[in-house]
């Protein structure tokens, strides 16, 4: 079952570096061209898919709930950012063709986020008691969902950066390949906020599972002091505000991706906390893989 995981890993990989180049080609290209959208697509798609035989062959070594570590969940975001970046092509393809020049930021980034989890494979020591759960589980899922959107969001955000100082621009000079093949200002703020939404309902649910999790642990009694949780609760919160200034007072575009920027800053913030040995000698928590194998 290990070689079949190995295989299934770097096979994906290939997979994500070649679709990468398809949407990077798509991006460069003068015209469509049959082969850059067969690259893209297809590589991400078979990417996918065989990260999620990954998952599921890991889970069939080590069990499901020896699974929460380093390793499987580095794989599981990776497989999330390529899913919904499918999601939103599959979605918005039919309405805005240039929604595929958004695979060339996150394609990159989930090949680097899975040749980074290689690195952390051979872990072998065993996953800390209070990951091994069911609820852990489903934690790390939402968890890792609102992760994966997160880092869309942040993608379309900086794409609307791009497109809005280069139309800001037009009086002094042409516009360049970015203005002609990026999404539009209205598409990318559209699907930005639905991606932040997302993520919103997941970042709830991640605090109403930890929680209910953490009263299960006699050790983890004062958990609403823990830093990676407070963090937590402040990703929320900033999100949170992104989704209410633009409902109440209709903040939209430039304004309001302000607060998608310093959300996802704040989302890495609480990510390293317990898995960066540097972070935790400065902010120490209970909260942590454990670093072990999973």
């Amino acid at each position: 079952m290990e070689q079949l995981t190995i295989i299934l890993f770097w096979l994906a990989l290939v997979c994500g570096v070649l679709s990468s180049l398809g949407y990077s080609a798509y991006y460069a290209a003068k015209a469509d061209r049959w082969i850059h959208n067969f690259l893209g697509f297809g590589g991400a798609t078979l990417a996918f898919i065989l990260l999620l035989a990954v998952i599921f062959t890991r889970a069939l070594a080590l069990g499901v709930t020896n699974t929460a570590g380093p390793f499987t969940v580095s794989i599981i975001i990776s497989a999330f950012i390529i899913g919904i970046f499918l999601l939103i092509e599959a979605i918005y393809a039919g309405r805005s063709r240039k929604v595929k020049a958004l695979g060339m930021f996150m394609l990159p980034m989930a090949v680097v986020i899975q040749y980074a989890a290689w690195h952390t494979y051979k872990l072998t020591r065993p996953l800390t008691e209070q990951l091994r759960s069911v609820w852990v589980g489903i934690h790390v899922t939402f968890a890792v969902l609102a992760y994966a959107s997160m880092t869309v969001a942040l993608a379309l955000a900086l794409i609307y950066w791009l497109q809005e100082r280069q139309l800001r621009n037009m009086h002094k000079k042409k516009p360049g390949k970015i203005f002609r093949k990026l999404p539009s200002l209205e598409v990318a703020d559209d699907i930005g906020s639905k991606t932040i939404a997302f993520s919103f309902t997941f970042l709830t649910l991640v605090l109403a599972t930890g929680a209910i999790r953490a009263e299960m642990l006699p050790q983890w009694a004062a958990w609403y002091q823990d830093p990676k949780i407070l963090m937590a609760a402040a990703t929320w919160v900033v999100y949170g505000s992104y989704l209410l200034v633009r409902t109440t007072l209709g903040w939209q575009g430039k304004r309001a991706n302000i607060f998608a920027i310093l959300g996802f800053v704040v989302a890495i913030a609480t990510y390293l906390i317990g898995n960066s040995s540097f972070v935790q000698q400065i902010l120490p928590t209970v909260h942590s893989y454990g670093g072990g194998l999973g």
